[in-house]
């Protein structure tokens, strides 16, 4: 097993924050690209499942950019609600060449990761890997944890966060606040930049993330903390996220069942 990082020292360690409350909900988001083409589709939903909540999201290039990059993605994320801590993650992903699957169990000092991979022609081929660092977070858990606190301008928040298959170091500072015009209205917004750097997760040594150059999002700042808009700048060059919409979940709408399965084998040695 690795050491534990210097890295480490710089981890936020403060509970969850004052805005914990997740009302159940869908949200729309439209994606861009290069700042004048309609590039594709994604939307959230956050339900309550038992003692965790069940995150699913979806995203599709759309129109000319699926022209020129066909992609689907799909992703399911149980965390549990008192900590908001991920418990389990799937995730599939399917471009013009190939489709790949991912199986993640976040445990309190590891996580393990299962991937097949499929090739359009070709015979598909199972990995797992294990990374010896915990606690970490998924994608959508760390959002919901940066949501939670307090985000006073100047604030930083670094987690480690693993979206798919690999961990990254991953800090939100707040910048300022700000107000854009959304749905015909100006909404106060909070402005957090991202910064991301890449985590080998045999040594724990931490290297730059070359694909993506900046990340900014915008939150709405009342009690509902909305992603109101992302920009990134990534490797094939300038992409947004916008929201289009948001829909409160009521009854059974709201709620949502867990996998029977929740664990996933690491690799033999």
């Amino acid at each position: 097993m690795a050491q534990t990082p210097a890295w480490a020292r710089d981890l936020t360690a403060a509970p969850v924050g004052p805005y914990l409350h997740v009302p159940p909900c869908e949200i729309t988001f439209e994606l861009g690209w290069n700042n004048f083409i309609k590039a594709g589709t994604a939307a959230l939903s956050v339900k309550e499942a038992g003692n965790y909540w069940r995150a699913d999201a979806t995203a599709s290039s759309t129109g000319f950019a699926r022209s020129l990059w066909t992609y689907d993605c799909e992703m399911s994320s149980i965390i549990e609600r008192a900590s908001i801590r991920p418990r389990y993650l799937r995730h599939s992903e399917t471009d013009s060449e190939e489709n790949c699957r991912y199986r993640v169990s976040f445990e309190p000092h590891r996580v393990v990761t299962e991937t097949t991979i499929t090739p359009q022609q070709g015979a598909a081929s199972t990995s797992s890997a294990l990374c010896a660092y915990g606690p970490v977070e998924d994608l959508l858990s760390v959002i919901l944890y940066v949501r939670s606190q307090e985000l006073r301008n100047g604030q930083k928040i670094t987690r480690v966060v693993q979206p798919w298959d690999k961990p990254y170091l991953t800090t939100f500072e707040v910048q300022s606040r700000e107000t854009l015009n959304f749905g015909g209205k100006q909404r106060p917004c909070i402005k957090v930049g991202i910064q991301i750097r890449k985590i080998d997760r045999a040594t724990l040594a931490l290297s730059a993330y070359k694909k993506m150059k900046t990340a900014t999002i915008w939150i709405s700042d009342d009690a509902l903390r909305l992603p109101i808009e992302m920009h990134a700048s990534i490797f094939v060059g300038y992409m947004s996220a916008r929201m289009t919409g948001m829909k409160l979940l009521t009854g059974k709408d709201a709620t949502a069942a867990v996998p029977k399965y929740m664990t996933v084998k690491p690799p033999v040695r």
